[in-house]
């Protein structure tokens, strides 16, 4: 079976790492993978070949995570051959991590982890990116984005909140905003609703002075409907 597209990979990178203890996302702030264990972050980049950009990629990632490795399709010229050779000197001489995917002709995926990088030496250069690519996959719930695909829906945080927010509604409101905040627990309550940057909440008139109820509108159960995958068991407790 050839590989085709670059989600193709993820999967079985993404089962890999998972069978080794990490906990792993897709697409976060732009990486293909990234994968955590205690306060260890690896990132993998995917492409459909080895070329001088996937390179380029992936030495950049490495002032950000504590192991970096490229995955691409397993070569047509076999492991005995001179580019075989020559990709695994050049990853080990950068220390970065490769790892080869292919799939038999029945469809059952493949890994073969070729190097394995020894943990940098060299101080980060950038740990606010690295800040930031750990608080984005600590904050998401479950695995909804998948690594190598782009022009789709990404799922941020922020927008992940909101989507439960408006689940709530659906499910309670009308309801105030410290109402909503003690069933989501979301720090960021008042300012999602505030902003209702999706157009997903409307602010009902109640009578009381400033304080003001919220409902869901109906572009907000299209995004309930849409995102479903990331609510189920995640909101159990309101039931």
């Amino acid at each position: 079976m050839t590989i085709t597209k670059e989600s193709e990979l993820y999967e079985p990178v993404k089962s890999y790492l998972e069978s080794c203890g990490y906990d792993v996302k897709g697409e976060v702030k732009n990486c293909d993978i990234t994968a955590l264990k205690g306060e260890e972050l690896i990132i993998v980049e995917l492409k459909r070949g080895f070329t001088v950009d996937l390179i380029f990629q992936a030495i950049k990632r490495q002032s950000i995570a504590d192991s970096v490795y490229v995955a691409v399709p397993m070569l047509k010229a076999g492991y005995m051959s001179q580019r075989y050779r020559d990709v695994v000197s050049l990853c080990r001489r950068l220390e970065l991590g490769l790892i080869f995917v292919g799939y038999t002709s029945d469809g059952v995926a493949q890994i073969d982890v070729a190097v394995n990088p020894d943990e940098a030496k060299k101080i980060r250069r950038n740990l606010k990116k690295r800040f930031d690519v750990i608080t984005e996959h600590e904050g998401r719930t479950g695995s909804e984005n998948t690594g190598g695909v782009t022009r789709k829906r990404i799922l941020t945080v922020y927008k992940e909140q909101a989507v439960k927010i408006a689940y709530v509604l659906n499910l309670k409101g009308p309801l105030y905003v410290s109402e909503i905040k003690q069933l989501t627990g979301f720090e960021k309550t008042a300012s999602i609703l505030g902003k209702n940057f999706y157009k997903w909440y409307e602010k009902l008139e109640d009578g009381k002075g400033t304080k003001k109820k919220y409902m869901v509108t109906q572009t907000g159960i299209e995004a309930i409907n849409l995102y479903n995958g990331i609510l189920d068991g995640a909101l159990d407790s309101l039931y």
